[in-house]
């Protein structure tokens, strides 16, 4: 299975002081103090991966400011103290190997503006020459203008060629739909460019040629699923069909596969009692249960088994501690089930349950050692407000490596906050 996003780079965004960078695998796990930055590194890169789908993308739109993260406006994005910040990240699948946009503030303190964007194209040989590179150039005695470098030229044109404010939003739909600055026509571009030389001509030439023949928007976006957690609410009645509003396209029998393997129910079924009222109801041990009747486990995670039952090869889930309110049996069933699955996930954990059963996972060969990743969040000792990150990876053996030296002392203190000790 490819893994879709391959690794992630955040720069000055809130606690992810200077240049945090961190590799990606199938189970990936996110570790650390809450509060530390874990939903910020989870946000940032839900945000980049949407806008490096080049789908149909908006300039009003904040894509940082999205369920279930929502980090705001620029503002309350970038860290403290600077002006701007950085994320990139290396794609598996897609027409990209790399993405990578910088961001400042437009304006006002809230709104943001891409200030540079760079695309590395995929190829055989990986050649880092196969990049685009847009910047905004402004200065206050001319019009703001977007210099474009890419393989063997560099083109310069003002920004009111084009009616989009973002390069990302440009290239979703003008470049998506084959609509070039000038029509990609030379006699218009002569016409309408400032006495251009044989030079600009010639580099235009290139530039058009780039677009047509070697610049590729990606088929589909990026297949990134973020369940809210705890979506589904308690009801005994409600007024619309509650698996339908998941997403849900392969029905009830999926579902209940995927509960049966987590050992969770025997059965999940919808009782439609009138056209706007719908009862959920659930097989345990044999006997039928409102929903408002069974453990939170079985709410909770309802909405993730939907979403996995329903989504195509190749999404990224982005899970929040999928653990709370679910039996170590069930964590275990989840963990295994995730191994197995066609799909990536980046989990966020306080649970040294689930690391434990990802290590018995390697260890039985059920997963290979750079399937699994823990990337643990750790605050700087030289600056409580900044965190960094440290990588944790592990052999054939299960063997942990690269971790630091508070890493168990983390889990310890998780132990004793459980069991109402100080710490």
């Amino acid at each position: 299975m490819g893994v879709p996003i391959t690794d992630i780079s955040i720069t000055n965004v809130r606690t992810l002081a200077g240049e945090q960078c961190a590799a990606l695998s199938k189970l990936t796990l996110l570790v650390g103090e809450n509060s530390i930055g874990k939903s910020t590194f989870l946000g940032s890169l839900n945000a980049l991966g949407r806008l490096a789908g080049l789908h149909e993308l908006t300039d009003g739109t904040n894509y940082f400011d999205q369920e279930p993260f929502n980090m705001g406006n620029f503002d309350s994005v970038v860290r403290a103290g600077c002006t701007s910040f950085r994320i990139a990240i290396g794609l598996g699948i897609g027409p990209f190997r790399r993405f990578a946009i910088e961001f400042e503030q437009d304006g006002s303190a809230t709104s943001f503006k891409e200030t540079k964007l760079e695309i590395q194209l995929s190829s055989v040989t990986a050649d880092p020459s196969q990049t685009l590179t847009i910047v905004r150039d402004a200065s206050e005695h001319r019009p703001e203008g977007w210099r474009f470098s890419g393989p063997a030229f560099q083109f310069h044109m003002n920004r009111s060629e084009v009616s989009d404010m973002q390069f990302t939003t440009w290239l979703s739909r003008s470049i998506a739909r084959g609509i070039l600055p000038f029509l990609g026509d030379g006699t218009i571009f002569r016409k309408r460019a400032d006495n251009p030389t044989s030079h600009d001509l010639a580099t235009f030439a290139k530039f058009v040629n780039f677009f047509r023949h070697d610049f590729r928007v990606p088929e589909t976006p990026l297949r990134i699923i973020s369940p809210r957690p705890y979506k589904l609410k308690r009801q005994r009645r409600y007024p619309y069909n509650p698996i339908k509003t998941f997403g849900n396209h392969m029905g009830l029998e999926t579902i209940n596969d995927i509960g049966r393997q987590l050992d969770l129910f025997n059965l999940i079924d919808i009782r439609q009692h009138s056209n706007d009222e719908f009862e959920v109801v659930v097989d345990v041990h044999g006997s039928y249960h409102n929903l408002c009747d069974v453990g939170y486990g079985i709410v909770s995670l309802l909405p993730l088994i939907t979403y996995i039952g329903s989504s195509s090869r190749d999404t990224l889930f982005l899970l929040q501690q999928p653990e709370v309110h679910v039996h170590p049996s069930a964590q275990a069933a989840l963990i295994k089930m995730m191994a197995g699955s066609k799909h990536a996930f980046i989990v966020e954990t306080h649970s040294d349950h689930i690391i434990t059963w990802l290590r018995i996972l390697v260890k039985e060969e059920r997963l290979t050692p750079t399937d699994v990743t823990i990337i643990y969040f750790d605050q700087c000792p030289e600056d409580n407000t900044a965190t960094r990150l440290h990588q944790i990876a592990f052999d054939r053996r299960a063997n942990l490596s690269g971790q630091p030296n508070d890493y168990r002392e983390f889990f310890e203190m998780e132990a004793a906050r459980l069991l109402g000790f100080s710490t």
